[in-house]
Formats: structure tokens, C-alpha cells, sequence
């Protein structure tokens, strides 16, 4: 989820560094765009995300409830090397995109997935060893009707897809670039968005029958973040089991 969200969260963890970020201004008349599928720039490797599963072979999972969403979310045992703590922040407002193309990205990036979620959970994860160590996690859980849940992860495959830079939102201006999805859940995408003036954020989404798992990561170590593989594996287990 964003970074500023995460900087608040650090404050209770100040032994753990995590990278500050500061964004910057820009006005709407910049080169914004999204362009067509041929572009290199914009085309996604194949490895981009999990291909969209065969939702007529599936059958439609019920949302969970709040108390069932609270206990499929990790706790402090579940996974080792992780410092996990609960972080409420629900999902609320958001910026407008431009290009629309974008608008599922500039959703993610501003914690307001479209529609909102029935139930839930927040949690913020810091990593205490390991490859990881340094960086910090946002983790949400959100239970929807398995319709909208599917369709969330489709619109975010089709914007990574067609969407490399937008203005809108504070900071104005944000890019976007695919990454490799995990073998997870029923469906994943994963990508990095870079607002400007700011280190990149990892992202990696997965759907596992009506529920969304959303992670972020911003890395303490000034490498480049990437979302710890174990803590999404943790996660998704303890969901599919609960």
C-alpha cells in the first residue's frame, strides 16, 4: 500500500529503517500516457501474471465475514523472519487517473481498490532477517463477492498491460512497470509503481476464491523493493486453510 502509509507505521518500529518519501508536485500538461499494445515499453513480459483462470470451472466462493477475514490474516508466529503487526488503515478515498486506462493502478497505489471491499484487514509486516531484512510490508485482505474480486485482478492485468505513466493523485505523476506474478491463490499480478521524487513500490495481488490479498513493499536497504516470496506464500496458505 502507499508508502506514506507505511512511514506513519514506522513510527511505532523506529528499529527498523525504512526509506522516507517525499513527493513531488507536477501539473496535468506532462507526457503522461498510455500507449498502444505494440510498444515495447508497454507490452508485459508473458511472465507478468498468472494467466486469467477458467472461471467457468470454478465455483464461486462466499465473502468471508469480519471474523473469518481476521483469522486468515497472519499473526506474529506465522511467519518466520517477520515482525507482523495490525495496521487498520481501510481503504478510503483515492485519486482520479489520466489517462482512465491507469485508474486501477492509481487505486492500488492509493489504497481504494474499486468496488470497495465488504470486510477488511490490515496488517504491516517489517522484515527482521533474512533476504528481506530492512524492508517493510503492508498487507491487506479483502473480502467481495467473487465477481468483483475476479474483477479486480482483471482490471489491474489489463492496466499493467496498457498503462505506463498517469497524472493525478499527490504526487501528480506515477509510473508503472510488470513484474513476475507468483504462483499463488487463483490469480496474481504483480508490478512496481515509481511516483515522482519517490523509490519504487513493489506490489503483488492475489485473488484466492472471493478474497484479494494486496502487498506492498518499500524497501529500508536502498535496493530496489521487491515483495518478499515467503511472506506472500505464508499468507495465501494461512487463507486457503482458515
Amino acid at each position: 500500500m502507499r508508502i506514506r502509509q507505511i512511514e506513519l507505521a514506522a513510527l511505532l518500529f523506529t528499529s527498523v529503517l525504512v526509506a522516507g518519501c517525499g513527493g513531488g508536485g507536477g501539473d496535468g500538461d506532462s507526457d503522461a500516457k498510455s500507449s498502444p499494445s505494440t510498444s515495447p515499453s508497454v507490452s508485459a513480459p508473458a511472465s507478468a501474471s498468472k494467466p486469467a483462470p477458467v472461471k467457468e470451472s470454478e465455483a464461486a466462493a462466499d465473502p468471508l465475514d469480519a471474523a473469518q477475514l481476521k483469522s486468515a490474516a497472519l499473526s506474529g508466529t506465522d511467519a518466520d523472519g517477520f515482525q507482523v503487526t495490525a495496521f487498520p488503515a481501510k481503504p478510503a478515498g483515492g485519486g482520479t487517473a489520466r489517462p482512465a486506462a491507469c485508474q486501477p493502478l492509481e487505486n492500488m497505489r492509493t489504497a481504494s481498490p474499486k468496488p470497495a471491499p465488504k470486510e477488511f484487514v490490515g496488517l504491516l509486516a517489517y522484515a527482521t532477517s533474512g533476504s528481506s531484512a530492512g524492508s517493510a510490508t503492508t498487507i491487506g485482505l479483502m473480502a467481495y463477492d467473487q465477481p468483483d474480486a475476479e474483477g479486480v485482478l482483471d482490471g489491474l492485468r489489463t492496466a499493467v498491460k496498457e498503462c505506463t505513466a498517469w497524472e493525478g493523485g499527490v504526487p501528480a505523476r506515477t509510473t508503472a512497470k510488470a513484474a513476475t506474478a507468483p504462483d499463488a491463490g487463483d490469480d496474481a499480478v504483480a508490478f512496481t509503481l515509481q511516483t515522482r521524487g519517490d523509490s519504487s513500490d513493489a506490489f503483488v495481488v492475489v485473488r484466492s476464491g472471493a478474497t484479494v490479498v494486496t502487498f506492498s513493499t518499500v524497501s529500508g536497504t536502498g535496493s530496489a523493493a521487491e515483495v518478499p516470496e515467503e511472506l506472500v506464500s505464508a499468507q495465501v496458505k494461512k487463507l486457503e486453510q482458515a
